[in-house]
């Protein structure tokens, strides 16, 4: 995670009893408890880019706007979806199946994509398009872009062509 301030640090001397021999040996025990400091003061956020969202809000099912929502109310930063597929369904009350037709609904729109863990090849790890949302700073948004599949990234022909303009009725 990011940066950690100690908030306990306590060290004491315990009895240990060795499991084989049977002996008692003295030893000195520490117990750091910390916390993670906030990269920012306030709460953490992500950003909603409203062209994307506008065009989104049309063609996605509702319970797949509510998964994308749920999404975007847990990633990572650099938009690393944090959570199973399990954990989301659990918190929205939804079926496992029902996460998992929107996550299809999602990839297929482009708005999320996998690439393979790098640690572990079979593994896949899921992240939120970085022109439909970003939590992280421009810098790393700019990287991820650059590093990541032009196919995985085109989501919406129609952004290219004209800027989409809400109604004033709004």
């Amino acid at each position: 995670m990011g940066k950690q301030k100690n908030i306990i640090t306590k060290s004491n001397m315990v009895a240990i009893q060795d499991t084989i021999t049977g002996e008692l040996a003295t030893a000195k025990v520490t117990m750091i408890v910390a916390r993670d400091v906030p990269k920012y003061k306030n709460e953490p956020f992500t950003i909603l880019f409203q062209a994307s969202t506008y065009i989104l809000g049309r063609d996605i099912t509702p319970s797949t706007c509510k998964v994308l929502i749920t999404i975007c109310g847990c990633v990572d930063y650099g938009n690393k979806i944090g959570r199973t597929i399990q954990e989301i369904a659990d918190h929205i009350k939804y079926s496992k199946r029902q996460v998992e037709r929107g996550f299809v609904e999602l990839e297929t729109a482009n708005v999320i994509y996998k690439q393979k863990n790098p640690i572990d090849s079979r593994m896949n790890d899921w992240y939120v398009n970085a022109y439909q949302s970003w939590k992280g700073t421009i810098q790393d948004r700019k990287k991820r872009i650059q590093q990541t599949n032009p196919n995985q990234l085109g989501m919406f022909p129609e952004l290219s062509e004209k800027p989409i303009k809400p109604n004033k009725d709004f």
